[in-house]
């Protein structure tokens, strides 16, 4: 099939609409809303409610975009895309149980400089296929090399906040002729993090709590108590609210590959093996092979990490690394303090030594 002949499904006003991409789609059906879809949600309900919070999010995107599936080894992922067509591509990748408009607040920033590619991850909340890779292994870099195939794109700069920094990280360490410069927001992965027991279990897994009650706590007054006030200002209540849906309704057991289907329990040992991922930093021989230009951003008040000394750490085993720590945000900065680590972001990026 030549270029000219390719297709993508694109949708339009909640419609099934076919439109020509005649410069990188390949041919890609819009995956159906089916039973299996409803495993990673803890009732047909729930998953009612986080698809309702997805289309009232996109409807804050403050720039024209348009909706992309591609064929994946995992099934259709499912896209955002802004930014003229000729730009330099940059694919984002938001963490565990997030989605692609969390990037809401920096689409409209981005899309002035690159092509942009917000993913929702497969088996994720979101609309791609509910096929989640494995963590104990590279299925992400497997991944998003088939995102690249099907969008046909031989590199492209990545982002990634918090898991999906590690995931950038992976695919730079992995497949670095398919990245051109990795930027990891607060990823996990590059040095041991803190596990926030005490916030989880007094305030996140309190099951007398609503979603609406949820959503007030989980801004960064539940997890930061260093910063001026206890809270950040510009913290985004879309994340909070995301962020309290899935914890009611969403199924991060199946998510992220510990729930065991036959026995209907958590592998406790692939449930170890995934926290260590997680919360524990690559090798440091792993580290030192990063080769691709890197930037390391955290926020100041870090629940996780304490970011000055990660970033003291990270320039000793990945030399090709930037580093900035925002002032007066948390974890993830970008949600904190989104005009300025834009700026950061752009800036990097678009620097050609």
């Amino acid at each position: 099939m030549g270029k000219q002949d390719m297709k993508l499904y694109k949708e339009t006003a909640g419609e099934q609409a076919i439109s020509s991409a005649p410069y990188f789609m390949r041919t890609a059906e819009l995956p159906p809303i089916g039973d299996q879809r409803f495993a990673l949600y803890k009732s047909d309900e729930g998953y009612r409610a986080i698809m309702s919070w997805y289309d009232d999010a996109l409807k804050t995107i403050d720039c024209p975009f348009e909706e992309y599936f591609v064929r994946t080894r995992f099934g259709h992922t499912h896209m955002l895309v802004a930014g003229h067509e000729d730009a330099e591509p940059l694919i984002l990748i938001p963490g565990v149980a997030g989605c692609a408009p969390l990037w809401r607040r920096q689409l409209p920033a981005f899309a002035k400089h690159f092509r942009v590619y917000a993913l929702d991850i497969v088996g994720q909340p979101g609309r791609s296929d509910p096929n989640p890779p494995s963590f104990l292994n590279d299925d992400y870099v497997d991944w998003l090399r088939d995102v690249l195939d099907g969008l046909q794109i031989d590199s492209a700069h990545f982002a990634g906040t918090s898991v999906g920094g590690w995931i950038v990280l992976r695919m730079a360490l992995v497949a670095p002729e398919r990245v051109n410069k990795i930027v990891m927001l607060s990823p996990t992965g590059v040095s041991r993090a803190r596990l926030p027991i005490k916030i989880w279990l007094t305030r996140v897994m309190n099951k007398r709590k609503d979603a609406n009650e949820l959503e007030d706590d989980l801004t960064a007054k539940s997890v930061s108590s260093k910063s001026p006030g206890g809270s950040f200002g510009t913290f985004d209540r879309q994340l909070a609210r995301l962020m309290a849906l899935c914890t009611r309704h969403y199924r991060v057991d199946r998510s992220v590959g510990i729930y065991n289907e036959d026995t209907h329990k958590v592998d406790k040992v692939q449930g170890l093996r995934v926290l260590r991922k997680f919360f524990l930093s690559e090798p440091k021989y792993v580290l030192e092979q990063l080769s691709v230009p890197g930037l390391l951003i955290f926020g100041q008040h870090e629940v996780l990490y304490n970011p000055y000394k990660i970033v003291k750490r990270a320039k000793k085993l990945m030399p090709s690394l930037e580093t900035d720590v925002i002032e007066g945000a948390g974890h993830a900065a970008i949600y904190d303090k989104p005009d300025a680590v834009n700026q950061v972001v752009i800036d990097y990026l678009r620097k050609t030594s």
